[in-house]
This record gives structure tokens, sequence and C-alpha cells, in this order.
């Protein structure tokens, strides 16, 4: 175990800063990074992740390969580590020894000479294996506990106690909320070193504005490894800045100004350009996500994602205030409320596709499947444009000319059933990238039509978007068959519920809606119904 006073600093920007960028950092940026650590004497740097899931949309420091290390030049006082996730390691019951031969062939050959170990509370006592083997391949060690400030003291002194027993190198805690100030430092160091006596790092997040001095009470009350990154390039408002650490690091150093320089000129050359286009560091947002305990990462898509409208953000936040968000869930900002509640816009005008022609809507109910021989009849007698809801398979696809969804979760969900089939209306323009990159769709079978999501009870209808009491596919799909200035519409498969089912309520308000609001449009039903609507015979 390594148990000495002496300072140590881990710059971790590649794999921290990765967060912003997807980890797509280029090699000339990267071998001046290294070029300056070693002018910094930064003797330790966290080149980057080697996560498990081979997501061939993050860059090469997501998996920091022996192929990629042996293309960087790496200068000789460095030494080079990458971060794991211990929860990767436990999917799926594989057996540890085999995963971690995958995940790090030939290591004791390798120029990685530190692992980081990154652990929930709940995983630190499944790390004995991983731990072990690690350390039979003579490499440093350290485990890192995130989200420190979410633990009790009982809890955090039972890890101490349960790695004092453990052959490791560097316990090291994560302020992964940003929650945590000077004097909370101080206390969880106490904590930690009540069974665990070897070496404690700390690495802080910013969301407070209170990282360099979280940093350095820690390194006052004992802490030997601390982290940094370069501009504070990191997860959310990132962490503490490698160029205001080195300048309280080594008091008697002649060449801190050379090395000031040095770090300066990287920033100048390569960070700027990043920080102005991923905008991390602290603000408003992130000190509301501190003091909430929101996961910064929440905040960080809001900002970068042009989709969420900047009028939106005090709703998201508070409706994630409301429910557990420490730990980052892309799918609670995916809501339709969160979404939805700004600005709608749209490309695409369904009068060029629907031209006034009559519409039949096809929902889910099992009346449209019983009664689909005479519902395709009555679209050939007709002509009809025909649209359907989501997935529906209750005609056959020949008769259908555009499918209509507009509820985040259920696009995310289906959007590989949709590839194969017809025209698909989505609002594009005003779904987040989490969503918009999944869709493999060719471009000219996407009808991009807005949406704005008015609890109001308000309905509006324009030539490319449209304004609606609830995120419904029947209310969105109204929407673009009045757009297309379709005079009659007709409906099938909307059998309704029983009169207390609350499901009714919401599809019933939009129908009573849509015939206050334009009574001249023709609304009938052609298969049996619970709805309050005319049967059309």
């Amino acid at each position: 175990m390594a148990n000495n006073n002496e300072i140590k600093h881990i710059d971790c920007t590649l794999r921290d800063g990765g967060y912003h960028n997807n980890w797509k950092f280029n090699v000339s940026l990267i071998n001046d990074y290294l070029n300056c650590m070693s002018l910094l004497d930064i003797k330790y740097v966290e080149l980057g992740f080697r996560f498990l899931n081979k997501d061939k949309l993050r860059g090469e420091t997501a998996f920091t390969s022996e192929k990629f290390i042996k293309r960087l030049s790496i200068p000789k006082n460095l030494s080079i580590g990458v971060m794991i996730n211990a929860g990767d390691f436990f999917k799926n019951n594989l057996i540890l020894s085999k995963i971690c031969n995958e995940t790090f062939p030939n290591l004791k050959k390798s120029k990685i000479k530190f692992v980081r170990i990154a652990c929930h509370h709940q995983e630190i006592f499944k790390i004995g294996p991983i731990i072990n083997w690690l350390k039979e391949k003579d490499v440093l060690v350290a485990v890192n506990l995130m989200q420190i400030s979410e633990l009790k003291n009982k809890e955090i002194l039972s890890v101490s106690k349960f790695l004092s027993k453990k052959n490791f190198d560097i316990l090291y805690f994560a302020d992964s909320l940003g929650c945590l100030k000077p004097k909370n430092v101080e206390t969880i160091k106490k904590l930690l070193s009540r069974y665990w006596k070897g070496a404690i790092g700390i690495h802080a997040h910013d969301n407070l504005n209170l990282a360099l001095k979280n940093t350095l009470k820690g390194k006052n009350s004992g802490i030997q490894w601390l982290d940094s990154t370069v501009s504070g390039m990191g997860r959310g408002p990132g962490n503490t800045r490698t160029e205001e650490l080195i300048k309280h690091i080594g008091k008697n150093d002649k060449s801190k100004k050379s090395k000031i320089k040095s770090v300066k000129t990287l920033i100048k050359n390569h960070f700027h350009a990043l920080k102005k286009k991923y905008n991390w560091g602290t603000n408003k947002y992130y000190k509301f996500a501190a003091k909430n305990k929101i996961h910064p990462t929440y905040i960080q898509e809001i900002l970068t994602d042009k989709r969420y409208p900047k009028k939106s953000y005090s709703n998201i936040l508070n409706n994630l205030k409301l429910t557990d968000s420490r730990k980052f869930n892309p799918f609670k900002l995916i809501s339709p409320t969160n979404i939805y509640s700004g600005r709608a816009k749209g490309n695409w005008n369904p009068f060029s596709d629907i031209a006034g022609r009559d519409i039949l809507i096809i929902g889910a109910g099992k009346t449209a499947n019983s009664h689909s021989i005479k519902i395709e009849k009555f679209v050939k007698k007709n002509k009809l444009f025909v649209i359907s809801l989501n997935t529906n398979k209750n005609i056959k696809e020949s008769f259908i000319n555009l499918r209509t969804a507009c509820h985040p979760f259920r696009i995310l969900s289906d959007i590989g059933i949709y590839e194969n089939r017809t025209k698909l209306a989505i609002p594009f323009s005003m779904l987040p990238k989490t969503i918009t990159e999944k869709i493999k769709i060719k471009k000219k079978n996407i009808k991009d039509f807005g949406i704005s999501v008015d609890l109001n009870k308000s309905i509006k209808i324009k030539k490319n978007y449209c304004i609606i009491p609830n995120s419904l596919a029947i209310s969105y799909s109204f929407a673009i068959a009045i757009a297309g200035k379709a005079q009659k519409i007709y409906l099938a498969g909307f059998d309704g519920f029983n009169i207390d089912d609350t499901k009714n309520d919401e599809t019933q308000l939009i129908f009573n809606l849509i015939k206050k609001r334009f009574k001249k449009l023709g609304l009938y039903s052609i298969t049996p119904t619970k709805y309050n609507l005319k049967i059309y015979k």
C-alpha cells in the first residue's frame, strides 16, 4: 500500500473531459497535452476510460486501447493510467477473471501503470477479485468511491473497514454531485482514515465553485492524491483546474512561472476552442443541481442540446428535484413536459402531402383489426389519406400513407420498427440528440411537424407545428390532418375504455376540443366505440 505524505497529482482531463466531446480528442492535442504534463512534473495522467461497451459513437479515450496508446508520444517521466466502472463488471453474471483478461490483455507489458476503479457504495463490497487480479499484474490500483456526499457516516466507516483488508494503493472519494464544502472534506477524510491506513485521494467537482477550495482543504487535512483537469474540463461543470492547482503545489518550485506559462499555452492552443464549444464551468443551474442533489449530467445535457429551450430549464429542474435524480438517467429528460414546453418548430407542411383529402386515423383498438377488411374497402372507395398511430399493425402497410408519433419515450422505444415502414411524422427538430442520433430512417421519409404541449387545454394549428393539450399521438394526428386542410376525419380502432378509466378522459378531451374548435370539420368513427363520437353508417 502507498502510504506517504508526498503530494501526488493526477491529471484526468482526457478521461473526465470526454463527457463533453464523447472522448473524441485528436492525437495532436493529446501529444501536446502529454508533453505539457511532463513539463509540469505531473507524473500521473489518466488517459481515459476502458469502457466495456464498445459504442462506436465514442472516441479513442473512451476505450484507451493498447493500439491507440502505441500511437501516442508518451514522455518517459509520465505514468499512464485508465479508469474502469465497477458496475460494468457485474452485469450478466460473467466470470470476473474472464472480463478482466478481455479488458486488459497483456497488462504486464502495457504502458498502463495504474488503474482506477470507479464504484458506487454497494459495488465496493464486490470488487475484491478485481483488485486482486490487477495487483497480480503489478499496477498501481486506486478505488474511487463515487457520490460520497450521499453516504451516511456509518456507511463511509463500513467502506473504510472493508477496504482496510484489501491490497490496493489509493482510496479516492469523488464529490460526484458537486455539493461538498471544505468542512465536509475534512470530516470525510477522518472517517475514511478510521480503518484505512493507506493513501487517500480527492476528486472534486465545481458545481458550487468550490472544487479548488475543497481540494486544498483535502491537501491540508492530509489527503495525498489530488485530481485536476486542464481548464477544469470535466463532467458537468468540471473539476479543479490544473492551472490553478499547480500554483498551490510545490511552494519552493522555482520553475513555477514557466510551468504556468506552458499550461496557458496548451489552453490557448487547444482548450479555449473546446470550452467555447462545450461551455463547461459552474453557473446557476449547476448550483441548483448541487443544492438539490441532481446529477450534473442532467444540466450538461440541457445546456448543450439546443432542443431544450432556455425558458424550460426551470421546469425541467423542478421536475428533477421532485424525483431521485442523484444518478443520471437520460429517460428522465425526455418526458414531453420537458421537451415540448418551449416554442414549437418544424419544417414540414402537411398540406404538401394531404392537399385537402379526407383522412382516416387508425388507432390501436381491437375493432380496427376485427374490421380490417371493411376498413380497407372504405379507404379504397373514398380514396382516403390514411394515418396510423405509432406502430399499429391493424391494416396492411400498403394502405397507410403516414405514421405519426410524438411521445419521446414511444419514439425511442419503437424507432427500430419504423425503419422499414412508410413515412413517419415526428417533431424531429424538437427531439434531443439522445433520440435523433438513433434514428436511421431516410430523411426523405421523416416529416418534421413541430409540437408544443400547453397544459391549459388550448389548441392551435399552424402550417408546420401545433400547440395541443397533451402528447397523445391522436392529438398530434388531428393537428396534422387539420394542417393538411382535411374536411372530414374518420376514426377506426378508437374503442374507448370503461367510463371510470382515466385513460378515457384525455382522449375524450381532445375529441371534444376538436369538435368545439373546428365546428365545420366532419368527425366520425367507422368502428364501434365507447367515446362520444358520431358513428358513420
